[in-house]
């Protein structure tokens, strides 16, 4: 009881020290504020050249991106970190003097850049004032203490009239009808199965935007091409995210000179360690597009890529007849990388995409038969909860080949995606698992004697035919006997674990 007192108290002062810190946002630029410019980008406070019925204000900010990089900009730093625990939504007025100007707001750690989260919109005005407003409900805690804005972020400004905008009235506050309702985690839209328990589903089934519970997106360009100096910049506009009639679509469009597409992830939402996950999918077929579903490490970006592990359900590069499966980890320091190549039934039409994952192994399936497995049981970094994310990229340096001159659009279609966990003990087999290292096993009146010539078998898992765990052993020795009293049915399974190699037989009861 003392224990939970103290317990109770000592959150109570937490929450105290962590609302008392956090801190509400409201800049009107009527006093002098100190925003930063950085790569192209500048600011000044001006006196309002635009007043308007929605604009009346006496001072405004106004950035010009001048010549520099494309994602030039400004920043300012708050006192102390903002209060998202209370607050979902931020607005601001902004005004330009060219049609579709985009605005992208980031909020971040400033001792700490990779910990930040991005919105995006496009401007529906041109030469006069309009709000705009930001939804950051998906946002966890309270480590933001800067605000980024980058103006037609992938465009490089000449710092003319039309690369000149204003901004006014930023505010954070609390909307509760900042997002439409949504369906989160549908599973029950989804089928069960008798070796699996339903954990967490999206079955696209509303029409529209994406369910904002379920998913929130990365933005922008990224660190030269998101490291792949990839072509497209990344938004949450409905042009290139959207579901309908059932589907997910992704969607890779040419904007005159450049590109854009969609990537969405669970991070910070949902994530997993083991189970099986599956997507059905449609991939596109144009030259350059590079779609992909994969997995990576929760405790990124702490860690940072490749230590964080990486896991490609779905990827395919210039071979649109082929998928290619592949796990990245960190060998001491040095990146690691294990894929294979599987053809696709039908590379133009919808097939299911799976990953089966467990403490020893993953095992990736194309419509129920392998396409690639590697063993995972000594390698740390598949161990920890991973998060999803689905993309499609064009270009870049890793095997898509070049754009096509021609192309206009191509989608990523995901009908739906569906996460499981395993029943207690179950598993799955392939044809692989069939192979004896230096492990024999021998019949005899009693049951089934396992042997090990140099190591100690160190755990035995009896399953039966459908896959269930019915025993298992710890015998610490170099042999082992399996009753027939212990068996269930006619056909069972021995997965045997000795040193670092894993060896499955089939055995049978006798009579």
């Amino acid at each position: 009881m003392n224990l939970l007192k103290n317990l109770f108290s000592f959150f109570l002062v937490f929450f105290i020290a962590v609302f008392a810190k956090a801190q509400n946002v409201e800049i009107d630029f009527e006093s002098n504020t100190t925003w930063v410019g950085f790569d192209g980008g500048t600011f000044s406070t001006i006196t309002n050249p635009h007043q308007s019925t929605l604009n009346q204000s006496n001072k405004v900010g106004r950035i010009v991106k001048g010549v520099g990089k494309s994602w030039a900009g400004v920043y300012y730093d708050v006192d102390e970190a903002m209060n998202f625990f209370t607050n979902n939504t931020f607005s601001i007025k902004v005004y330009s003097h060219k049609n579709n100007s985009k605005l992208l707001f980031k909020v971040e750690n400033k001792a700490n850049g990779s910990i930040n989260y991005t919105r995006e919109k496009t401007l529906t005005k041109s030469n006069e004032w309009e709000t705009l407003v930001f939804d950051f409900s998906q946002i966890p805690s309270n480590v933001y203490d800067r605000i980024t804005l980058i103006f037609d972020n992938g465009t490089v400004g000449n710092g003319a009239l039309d690369f000149t905008y204003y901004i006014d009235d930023i505010k954070l506050y609390r909307d509760g009808d900042a997002l439409p309702e949504c369906t989160s985690n549908q599973t029950g839209n989804s089928p069960a199965t008798s070796q699996y328990e339903l954990v967490w589903a999206d079955e696209f089934d509303q029409d529209g935007a994406l369910c904002h519970k379920n998913w929130t997106y990365d933005l922008g360009t990224g660190l030269q091409g998101w490291g792949n100096f990839e072509a497209q910049s990344y938004t949450n506009s409905e042009d290139n995210v959207y579901v309908e009639n059932g589907i997910l679509n992704i969607v890779a469009l040419k904007n005159g000179n450049t590109y854009t597409s969609a990537r969405i992830k669970t991070q910070q939402l949902f994530s997993l360690q083991y189970g099986k996950i599956e997507i059905r999918a449609k991939l596109p077929t144009t030259a350059g597009t590079w779609p992909a579903v994969w997995l990576l490490g929760s405790n990124n970006p702490e860690v940072g890529w490749p230590a964080c592990g990486e896991i490609d359900i779905i990827e395919q590069f210039s071979n649109k007849s082929v998928n290619i499966s592949t796990a990245h980890w960190s060998n001491n320091g040095n990146h690691a990388e294990y894929g294979r190549e599987a053809t696709i039934p039908n590379p133009s039409g919808f097939n299911t995409y799976s990953l089966e994952w467990t403490s020893n192994k993953l095992l990736t399936r194309i419509n129920n038969a392998w396409a690639w497995e590697m063993t995972i049981s000594s390698i740390d970094a598949f161990h920890k909860n991973f998060f999803i994310i689905m993309n499609l990229a064009l270009g870049g340096n890793k095997g898509a080949g070049a754009i096509d001159p021609a192309f206009y659009q191509d989608f990523l279609e995901i009908d739906f995606i569906r996460v499981y966990k395993n029943n207690t003990g179950s598993f799955t087999l392939s044809d692989k698992d069939f192979l004896t290292k230096q492990t024999s096993i021998f019949p005899n009146r009693l049951g089934w004697l396992i042997s090990t010539p140099e190591r100690p078998i160190k755990r035995i898992n009896i399953y039966n035919l459908d896959g269930k765990q019915i025993g298992i052993y710890r015998p610490n020795t170099k042999s082992h006997l399996i009753n027939n009293e212990s068996l269930s049915g006619h056909i069972n399974f021995a997965e045997v674990f000795h040193g670092n190699q894993r060896t499955i037989f089939k055995i049978y009861k006798s009579n």
